[in-house]
């Protein structure tokens, strides 16, 4: 395997990555719906109903499939348009910066219209908010519509930096899937991780899991909370306590 050889093809990479960060996603929401969190991990104190994650299952398996199956193909039929070459300083932050700006605006107004709208929210965003104290794989619980319409941002911004460059790096493209995929478990994790607070203007875990628990009040962003707080939409955070370690 080299930067220009990987050995195997961009759909497969592609939906390989998607299938060991959502298995790792299950296992760990597993453990969690089974023996909990440990002490002072947990950020809510809302208790989950029991077998909550056994009935989210069957849609979150049904949203996967459709995706590794939608992405895979998509992947393979336009593969022409991508290219293994190592990535350059400059090329890695420009793509990066418009693939992370184009999907968390996109994302910030889609998600503030699913809330805003009271019949989108009813009929297809409340179907997430089931998920009041969620575990990571239950980022992917949510109706079809609602994530393939999310998903509109980041194909439009990797079409136009196609259309400006000609191709674009696959390499930096699998790296902002790895970055989105995990960021997304993180901040449904329910846990006080710190990985949102080593970057500024990050939407960290508690961010994400006060918008759970008070769902139209605010933080509608995901990735950066810099639009909730150009918008005026940002929630009050309370202090908490850092994690106890032993």
């Amino acid at each position: 395997m080299t930067w220009t050889d990987p050995g195997v093809p961009l759909w497969a990479l592609l939906v390989g990555l998607l299938a060991l960060t959502n298995g790792f996603g299950l296992l760990v929401s597993m453990a969690i719906e089974r023996w909990g969190l440990p002490a002072g991990w947990s950020i809510q104190e809302a208790k989950r109903k029991p077998g909550q994650l056994r009935r989210h299952l069957p849609l979150i398996a049904a949203n996967f499939v459709t995706l590794e199956v939608l992405g895979g193909t998509a992947f393979a039929l336009f593969s022409d348009m991508f290219h293994f070459a190592r990535p350059g300083f400059v090329e890695s932050v420009v793509v990066l910066g418009i693939l992370v700006l184009f999907d968390d605006f996109g994302f910030y107004w889609i998600h503030r219209l699913l809330h805003v709208n009271k019949t989108l929210y009813r009929k297809v965003h409340k179907i997430h908010h089931r998920g009041f104290a969620p575990v990571p794989i239950e980022y992917f619980y949510a109706h079809p519509a609602e994530w393939m319409t999310g998903s509109m941002a980041p194909v439009v911004a990797i079409v136009g930096l196609i259309l400006v460059s000609g191709s674009l790096n696959a390499w930096l493209l699998l790296a902002w899937v790895l970055f989105r995929q995990v960021h997304e478990l993180d901040i449904h994790s329910g846990l006080k991780s710190p990985l949102g607070d080593w970057i500024p203007l990050w939407g960290n875990t508690l961010h994400h899991d006060q918008h759970h628990a008070k769902p139209n009040h605010g933080n509608y962003a995901s990735t950066l909370y810099f639009w909730d707080l150009v918008f005026g939409t940002r929630i009050a955070l309370p202090s908490v306590p850092e994690r106890e370690t032993a």
